[in-house]
């Protein structure tokens, strides 16, 4: 049962549910900042902002068979922590921006970042999944990610109705910082490499635990 499932994955559920809500915070978090800031603090009409996003979403796309390559090839953490930390520093520099072409600078870098991430948290889910309970794990494992995904735009919305629109993008930086943080060093490597010949089967990879 589900319930089973959680209590006896629950640490790999807490600390990577917890780096995967913070992950698809910043993931979402830029489809509502970057419209919102271009229009209201740079005064964009919907053209400009159409194509900003455009651009944005052409790089992330363009990157989606890399970040397959790198997860493979290098290991699951080299292509997540990249991602996370690319798109924190780009929506880091969204406040500073004062034109079209600040903001669509700042946005190739969310998209840079976003690109390489593709598909990566699923993929690091399936790993973590015990064989005997795949479906369930990855069923509350989306879940999770769903909730982050879910919340970026309420969090965008406190924070600017609290202070301003600019002060929501640092907090959704912070967020993929704190994410980019837990991958690096709370969750494990989970790419195995075959073994060499008389070596163990299933030997993880450098760095690996």
């Amino acid at each position: 049962r589900v319930r089973d499932v959680v209590l006896a994955q629950r640490r790999t559920l807490a600390i990577g549910g917890l780096a995967q809500v913070g992950g698809m915070m910043i993931r979402n978090g830029w489809a509502v900042i970057i419209p919102l800031y271009g229009a209201d603090v740079l005064g964009l009409n919907a053209g400009a902002i159409g194509l900003i996003v455009s651009v944005m979403s052409a790089m992330d796309v363009s990157l989606f068979y890399m970040a397959g390559v790198i997860m493979d090839r290098f290991g699951r953490k080299w292509a997540i922590v990249p991602s996370f930390s690319i798109q924190s520093a780009g929506m880091a520099l969204v406040p500073f921006t004062t034109g079209p072409l600040g903001l669509l600078l700042a946005g190739m870098v969310i998209g840079l970042g976003n690109g390489i991430g593709s598909g990566t948290l699923m993929t690091l889910g399936a790993d973590l999944a015990p064989a005997e309970a795949r479906a369930e794990f990855l069923g509350v494992w989306r879940l999770i990610g769903d909730a982050g995904f879910t919340g970026a735009p309420l969090v965008v919305g406190a924070v600017a109705d609290l202070l301003v629109l600019p002060a929501a993008a640092l907090v959704i930086a912070a967020i993929g910082l704190g994410a980019t943080l837990t991958f690096a060093f709370a969750v494990p490597e989970t790419l195995r490499r075959p073994a060499p010949v008389g070596g163990a089967v299933g030997e993880p990879a450098p760095g690996g635990r």
